[in-house]
């Protein structure tokens, strides 16, 4: 019976604040926005995945390996062809190419199929458009993809040249049904016949080449048996089904999802902050209407449902808007992530998540509420009513009883916050790692922003009469009843530290790869090298080429036996037995830069005998000991070494090393090398065509394109995750539009009485720009500060590198949030300098 009196009251004490109150609904629209958004997004391209799965594999069923299948693997996976239904087989890889032309070359991908039975779901959107047996008629056409011609400046009818050989260009690939199942390779593509891949002699052993076997399967097909005989049929094979859609980047997304939810979640924290600033605010302002409601019998259990119903509007309106802001949102990430998935999902509307995010919107406003709204029980009329008496002054110390509903409204907001997070990341123990990190964030911005309050009020008083008196004023200010510049300051660092945090891994995880990456060793990367004698010879012998060819080498191998006792027999786990059957051995003359010897003694340069030498993480994985023996498989032929050393990598060396093998040991093997040159950069075109003259088949890669690739990769994720951290700055500054609403009518007085005193327009704006830009410079400094330091964190227990607090940054985001507090400041006061003094002090 209340319920409909209470509403009625909250409804009148809306209307009659609007103003005030409408920030705080915006504050809570840009989280929900977020939430919603994100996830929404994350449903929709799953929903895509599942949608397409059989056209995303271009199958009914894929297995795929990342290195070359032997004879008898290929033999075995034929038989299971005629078996299941239809199988054909893809074949991609990274090459060179360039036109017949100007000759120089550039890294592509290349992709083999069989013309007539590809894809089998999905289509090609070829140009022209006709079948892509048309356009692949011989071993010598190709398709390319736009990029392609425009980076070789070529056109369809044109020549280009792969591995030694010339290739007519037939056609343009415009897209493929099965671009996500092929990886994140270069964006020029070559699409050619699998006769037209041998033609061009790229594919040997030990190549780089990833194969997938696709398989239409017959109607009624166990695909769970199907999927068990070719596990067994090959080694280290990767297998999905239509079911699956696409597994790889559906898990990617799924954590993509949680990780963007929890940042949305920071945006709609700050929101609900402001929430409870304002209801806190709102119910200072009312102490005296609540105080007669009292007087006259209402019980407080009455009267905080007429707030409990006000701020579950304020919840609510907030929510609404969110959710339609929201849709845009989800339509912007499409936008945001093109370059990184040509397929893209529609954006439908989907109603549950706007509910969800509706739903934690009202419930995050709620919860922030609860501390103000039960203090609504220690309000006595008799000192309400009797303030302004000394023994009611007296009287008002609050007793640590009183304290005791606003302990318990922080445990429900902290266990309410705990369930929403573990909710959005579907994990107890990321969900509460993720509250108690951002409760220690909040912690330190609080503790941060009252140690610069107190001692910036200390240098005031310090310098108080050198000071001008418009900077005391609007210093004064921030202490003005009401002003919760605290609170402000915490919602507005939040954002901030985000915001930076982001720019700051970006950079550094940059600045890491160009001084700490390959390019130590040079910034010319030459890959799938067979006989190093030619090629060193002619890089010697090439102007603008400084120092020598740094080559490493490897075979692939197979693990058979240690001491006798057969892999499958070993005491590993599944996953270690696995690993065994494709080990990568790595040759060294001497022992190579960056590794330690832990155990054991290192072999003497130009040792022919075979030895092993481990990393301690292959001896941790394998269980292996000093004077182990292991026999391994390469190329047919038996491979037997003793462990004689135990190494340990120090710092980040140049080549991941787990287990090495004298380089001489290795002659008579099909040894691959990798390595690196330093050129001059003028001169590296021409390095690369004399490269690619004689040595078609080795892949040469320059470090500006490697840093370009990873550079867009970086920038890409950077970008999302700035987008959203921008959403907790712009509810911190809707915040503090609301604590200057809030503040208005002591405002309007204040302003009344310096006219009044003669005080002029321009110097009270310059009070109240003081004003903002104190509020804005310490936000960004605390922001900043705890951005560095979280930064500095994570690179030395995540990234093992070395950061410099980065002082640029800090000034930058000062100046910026300066700027912005007072954007967002005189939108919410402007209209009071408009007030003349004699109205203002009339109605009092």
């Amino acid at each position: 019976m209340f319920l409909g009196t209470a509403s009625r009251i909250a409804w009148r004490e809306l209307r009659a604040s609007t103003g005030k109150f409408l920030f705080v609904i915006f504050a809570v629209a840009i989280g929900v926005a977020a939430l919603s958004g994100v996830k929404g997004f994350g449903y929709a391209f799953k929903g895509m995945l599942v949608k397409n799965a059989k056209q995303l594999i271009a199958a009914d069923l894929q297995a795929q390996v990342w290195q070359q299948p032997s004879p008898e693997e290929a033999a075995r996976m034929a038989v299971l062809s005629k078996r299941y239904g239809v199988m054909t087989r893809v074949t991609e890889l990274e090459s060179m190419a360039a036109s017949a032309k100007d000759g120089i070359p550039q890294m592509i991908s290349i992709k083999a199929v069989d013309p007539d039975c590809f894809p089998f779901y999905g289509t090609l959107k070829l140009l022209p458009a006709e079948p892509l047996t048309a356009l692949l008629k011989d071993d010598a056409s190709v398709v390319v993809t736009p990029e392609l011609l425009m980076r070789l400046r070529v056109a369809p009818g044109d020549r280009i040249r792969l591995g030694g050989k010339e290739y007519r260009i037939s056609g343009t690939l415009l897209t493929e049904p099965d671009r996500l199942a092929s990886g994140f390779r270069p964006g020029m593509r070559v699409l050619m016949s699998r006769e037209g891949l041998l033609r061009s002699g790229l594919i040997q052993f030990g190549s780089r080449a990833a194969e997938r076997f696709l398989f239409k399967l017959k109607p009624a097909t166990n695909l769970d048996s199907a999927k068990s005989e070719i596990k067994a049929a090959m080694h280290r094979v990767f297998i999905t089904d239509y079911r699956d859609g696409s597994p790889i980047v559906g898990k990617a997304i799924d954590s993509t999802t949680t990780f963007l939810s929890l940042i949305s979640l920071i945006a709609l924290i700050v929101g609900s902050l402001g929430v409870a600033m304002a209801m806190y605010s709102h119910l200072q302002q009312r102490m005296d209407t609540i105080a007669v409601m009292k007087a006259v019998g209402a019980r407080s259990n009455q009267v905080i449902q007429i707030y409990v119903v006000q701020t579950l509007w304020l919840g609510l309106a907030g929510g609404l808007i969110g959710v339609a802001i929201g849709a845009v949102v989800q339509k912007s990430f499409p936008w945001l992530i093109q370059r990184v998935f040509a397929l893209l999902p529609d954006m439908p509307w989907d109603w549950s998540f706007s509910l969800q995010g509706l739903s934690v919107g009202v419930l995050a406003t709620l919860l922030f509420t609860l501390p103000p709204l039960l203090a609504i029980r220690n309000v006595r009329p008799s000192l309400v009513l009797r303030r302004d008496m000394s023994d009611a002054a007296l009287e008002s110390r609050r007793h640590w009883k009183e304290k005791i509903p606003g302990w318990l409204g922080g445990l429900c907001i902290l266990l309410g916050f705990c369930g929403i997070s573990i909710w959005l990341s579907g994990s107890w123990r990321m969900g509460l790692y993720f509250v108690a990190g951002l409760s220690i964030s909040i912690l330190l911005l609080a503790l941060v922003a009252a140690l610069m309050l107190y001692a910036l009020r200390k240098l005031v008083r310090a310098f108080h009469q050198v000071l001008p008196p418009a900077f005391r004023h609007g210093f004064a200010n921030l202490y003005r009843p009401g002003n919760q510049a605290r609170s402000v300051l915490i919602a507005l660092g939040i954002g901030v530290m985000f915001t930076l945090s982001t720019y700051l891994l970006q950079r550094t995880v940059l600045r890491e790869v160009k001084s700490e990456g390959p390019g130590r060793q040079g910034n010319l990367f030459l890959l799938d090298i067979r006989d190093t004698v030619p090629i060193a010879a002619l890089l010697r012998n090439q102007p603008g080429v400084n120092g020598r060819l740094e080559l490493v080498g490897y075979v692939v191998s197979r693990a058979i036996d240690k001491n006798g006792i057969p892999t499958d027999k070993l005491p590993l786990t599944n996953t270690r037995k696995d690993q065994l059957q494709t080990v990568r051995l790595t040759t060294a003359q001497a022992l190579p830069d960056g590794l330690k010897v832990l155990q054991g003694r290192w072999w003497a340069p130009g040792e022919s005998n075979p030895q092993l030498a481990a990393s301690e993480e292959a001896l941790r994985d394998f269980k292996l000991r000093l004077g182990d023996k292991l026999r391994f498989q390469v190329a047919g032929r038996p491979f037997e070494a003793q462990v004689v050393a135990v190494f340990q990598r120090e710092g980040r060396a140049p080549v991941r090393y787990d287990l090495v093998v004298p380089q001489a040991a290795l002659i008579g093997f099909p040894v691959v090398y990798y390595g690196a040159v330093h050129v001059e950069p003028g001169r590296i075109p021409a390095v690369e065509r004399a490269i690619f003259e004689k040595f078609p088949t080795i892949t040469v890669m320059n470090l500006a394109d490697v840093m370009a690739r990873i550079q867009e990769a970086v920038d890409q994720v950077a970008l999302v995750v700035r987008f959203l951290a921008l959403f907790a700055i712009l509810a911190g500054l809707i915040i503090l539009s609301s604590s200057i609403a809030g503040t208005r009518y002591r405002r309007v007085r204040e302003v009344a009485i310096l006219k009044t005193l003669g005080a002029t327009r321009n110097r009270i704006a310059s009070i109240f720009s003081i004003e903002f830009s104190i509020l804005g410079a310490i936000g960004g400094l605390v922001g900043g500060v705890l951005a560095n330091l979280f930064t500095r964190v994570l690179c030395d227990k995540f990234l093992e590198t070395k950061y410099e607090f980065d002082w640029l940054s800090l000034l930058v985001v000062m100046a910026g949030t300066a700027m912005l507090a007072n954007l967002a400041g005189w939108l919410a006061s402007a209209r009071i300098l408009n007030q003349r003094p004699l109205e203002v002090l009339r109605g009092e």
